[in-house]
């Protein structure tokens, strides 16, 4: 990794407003803010109170500029999760976003990256690529990107984070299927890692399919989220279902995280 990669991935390039994890968060607040209002008035209004003081406090923090990631350095014996140094971060960031593109590649043939818009006036970048970027308190690994193939278009996020909750830091761990949405399920796939996949429709059309998989050793967690819509908040469905099927979604994400589990 050469400095002029390092220069790239603290540029001037606007910061992503959108996040798997804030995504999936404010839509499973919405949901249980609906079953309670059917407890009454009062019910609702305690509800929202509590659910907006939870948002405020547990906002993710803002993410670095979004980057274009090439390709990976040449692999080493050190640790394929770097958290420690920028270096170490912009290395790891590399390494995922090589091995995310080839086992799309391998498991959704005839897909492509292309360009989605997040925020106005952001920097157009090349399709091809997803866009990805570091987050900080705790580190995580972000992408996003437009996605298209069988004459339709969506967009897909990931998030690479740690599992845990360490305290006074936001956190993400593992999607629960606690009844939130209709479709959910826990299994563990041939390599024994935890895998949790969903399906949520939170309204105005829009179908999310999500994978979360739990790496090896139980240090780190991985998200994958496929959605009908294209672009950022207050986007409209484009589709009747993303680009990527729940099978593929599944695929990918196992690959991804066999990759990166010790």
């Amino acid at each position: 990794m050469n400095q002029e990669m390092l220069d790239r991935m603290i540029g001037a390039a606007p910061p992503s407003t959108v996040d798997v994890d804030e995504v999936i968060g404010r839509t499973r607040r919405r949901q249980r803010f609906r079953r309670a209002a059917t407890g009454g008035v009062a019910a609702a209004v305690a509800a929202f109170a509590v659910l907006v003081a939870v948002n405020l406090a547990g906002r993710p923090p803002r993410p670095v500029p979004v980057v274009q990631v090439p390709a990976a350095p040449s692999a080493s014996s050190g640790p394929l999760i770097e958290v420690d140094t920028p270096a170490g971060r912009a290395r790891t960031l590399a390494r995922l976003g090589t091995v995310l593109e080839a086992a799309v590649e391998s498991h959704a043939p005839g897909t492509r990256w292309i360009y989605m818009p997040d925020v106005p006036g952001e920097k157009r970048l090349p399709d091809g690529h997803p866009a990805m970027w570091v987050t900080e308190d705790p580190v995580s690994f972000q992408a996003r990107s437009g996605i298209t193939g069988g004459g339709r278009k969506g967009g897909f996020y990931l998030s690479l984070r740690a599992a845990g909750c360490a305290a006074m830091t936001s956190c993400s761990p593992l999607y629960e299927c606690d009844g939130t949405v209709p479709v959910c399920e826990s299994t563990r796939i041939s390599s024994g890692l935890t895998l949790v996949h969903y399906v949520d429709k939170p309204g105005k059309s829009r179908v999310f399919y999500g994978t979360d998989v739990e790496l090896r050793g139980g240090k780190y967690a991985l998200r994958m989220l496929a959605v009908n819509y294209f672009g950022g908040d207050g986007a409209p469905a484009v589709a009747p279902v993303p680009v990527l099927t729940r099978d593929q979604l599944d695929a990918v994400a196992a690959e991804v995280a066999e990759r990166f589990s010790d």
